[in-house]
This record gives structure tokens, sequence and C-alpha cells, in this order.
């Protein structure tokens, strides 16, 4: 098929629904981005067009290109905001040790034995415990700390986090251990 009659298919089987595949991207997006979901996907509707065998089976085509392009984009806008937010937790996390005041861990240690967060550390699973030692104890950034263990950044934000979630607990159990024994904590 030459070049123009491809074209001349593709308006007539695909511009009909131009409306419709904006409305619908509209759901997902602001207006000025849901075009832009529509022209991407038109873009890839004409590289793949001699996909399509049944015109009349356009607009669920392009709805099912539609739908990609805007869970690709809304993708890569998750982890651009992620990017963010980490980025803004280093910087807190810079001033905190850069800052002469106590953190939030000194303020816990000052009120915990060492030795009870080390025992608790050796507690919980080792990729938890790894990741709140390397950065809570040692004050290693996220991406360091992913650098060391092979992970990505995300991962190593979620076992500080789950760790965290962890060793308090155990703390708050083996601190009521010991205050039903009568030991002081």
């Amino acid at each position: 098929m030459s070049v123009e009659a491809k074209r001349e298919r593709f308006q007539s089987s695909t511009l009909p629904h131009l409306d419709r595949l904006v409305a619908l991207a509209s759901r997902w997006a602001a207006r000025h981005e849901a075009e832009d979901y529509v022209q991407e996907t038109y873009v890839r509707a004409w590289n793949a067009f001699d996909q399509l065998r049944d015109p009349d089976a356009a607009f669920p085509w392009l709805c099912q290109i539609l739908r990609a392009v805007a869970s690709e984009r809304r993708r890569t806008h998750a982890r651009r905001q992620e990017l963010v937010f980490i980025a803004q937790l280093e910087e807190a996390h810079e001033e905190i040790v850069a800052s002469d005041a106590p953190s939030p861990l000194d303020d816990l240690l000052s009120r915990l034995e060492f030795g009870r967060l080390r025992e608790a550390l050796r507690s919980i699973p080792d990729d938890f415990a790894e990741a709140v030692e390397l950065h809570d104890v040692h004050g290693l950034k996220y991406k360091e700390i992913a650098r060391i263990t092979s992970v990505p950044i995300g991962t190593v934000m979620s076992r500080i986090s789950r760790g965290r979630q962890l060793l308090a607990g155990l703390l708050t159990l083996t601190g009521e251990k010991r205050a039903k024994r009568g030991v002081a904590t």
C-alpha cells in the first residue's frame, strides 16, 4: 500500500475517534496532558497501522494504545515524583546530620541501651536490620545503601521503614515483658 493510501485509510479509520479519545484520556490526566497522550497514541497507531485488520475495530484498538500510553506516562510521572521525594528526604537527612542538635535516633539511643538496640537488630530479618543500621546508626544516604546492597532506592526506603516498624514492635514487646518482670527499662 502506498504512503498516500495508508494515510487516507488511517485518517478515515482513526480521526473520527479523536474527541472520544481525548475525553477518555481526560479521565487520567489534565486536558493538556490528555491531548499529549492522544497525540502519542496516534503516533503509535500510525507506526502500527498495518496491524489493524478491521477498520471497524479502530476505536477499541486506539483505546488499547491510549491506555498503554497513559499507563507509561503515569509510571514515569510517579518515578519523577519519587525521585523528588527521595531528594527532599536526603536533604532533610543531611540537615539533621550536619546539625549539632540531637537527631531523633540520638534521642532514642539516649533513652535506650545500645545493647538492647543491637539485640533487637539481630532479631529482625537481616535485610531490614542492615538497612536500618546503615541509615540510622551509620548515617548513610539511601543512594549509598542502595549501592552497597545492590537494590533500588525504593527498596532501601521500604526496608528502612519496615525495619523501624519491626524494631518498634520488638522493643515495645521486650519493654512490656521487662516491665511485667519488674525490670527497669
